[in-house]
């Protein structure tokens, strides 16, 4: 292992959200992530699967949350030349063209966040619990999305990408993308998930202020298995 590689790409994902240290009450810094180790990808593949029943009595600390948002859509390579169709910021989750228009909500009991990737962070964007929202309408609601302690919602923000059905198709892929990072992750993680379309996309747009170019696109609710599901 090149440990002096290693050391210095963590120093310089330091470097770049050092001028973000400074929270307000408003956001908040997730701890840093773990970069080495961790499960083997085959065996990560062989344990994913999907999960609907969740132990509403255990929470994810913010270490693991942090883990998997970093995976899902975090900076990866803050050390890697930009694209010169793109951010020059390099995420875990590739995009077409390099647009990074995929951003990601935690909808969790105490409000919703949206996850920073520049900053590693989570940036308050609604108080109070609105995971019902996720869970579906009113006329066609998943309950089990409640007894999970948070969930995941893909949004493709197409503000800048160009005004075709083409770019509307990719930014729909580019949000599949993500979400299958997510479901890697927890499966390497032991936290279990489920991939879902189903959640009131009208109700959330309005909860974030989202214009009509800003589609809810995915969403996992998150947590750990009950103990009696099998």
């Amino acid at each position: 292992m090149n440990t002096n590689k290693s050391h210095t790409g963590l120093g310089l994902f330091i470097t770049l959200i050092t001028p973000f240290m400074i929270m307000t009450a408003q956001e908040k810094n997730l701890p840093f992530p773990v970069s080495e180790g961790g499960m083997p990808m085959n065996e990560v593949v062989v344990n994913r699967h999907s999960d609907r029943e969740f132990d509403p009595a255990r929470e994810i600390d913010d270490a693991t949350l942090g883990q998997l948002l970093w995976i899902t859509a975090g900076i990866n390579r803050p050390d890697a030349q930009p694209s010169k169709f793109g951010a020059p910021i390099n995420r875990s989750n590739p995009t077409a063209r390099n647009w990074q228009e995929i951003r990601v909500f935690v909808f969790g009991k105490d409000g919703v966040w949206e996850y920073m990737p520049s900053s590693h962070s989570l940036k308050l964007v609604a108080e109070g619990d609105q995971r019902a929202l996720v869970a579906g309408t009113k006329e066609f609601s998943q309950d089990f999305v409640i007894d999970a302690p948070y969930s995941v919602v893909f949004v493709a923000d197409m503000t800048e990408m160009p005004e075709s059905e083409h770019a509307k198709a990719m930014a729909l892929v580019d949000a599949g993308i993500a979400c299958e990072n997510l479901n890697l992750a927890c499966a390497a993680n032991g936290v279990a998930t489920v991939p879902r379309a189903t959640m009131d996309s009208a109700g959330i747009s309005k909860l974030l202020g989202l214009t009509p170019l800003q589609i809810p696109v995915m969403n996992n609710p998150i947590g750990y298995i009950r103990s009696s599901y099998k």
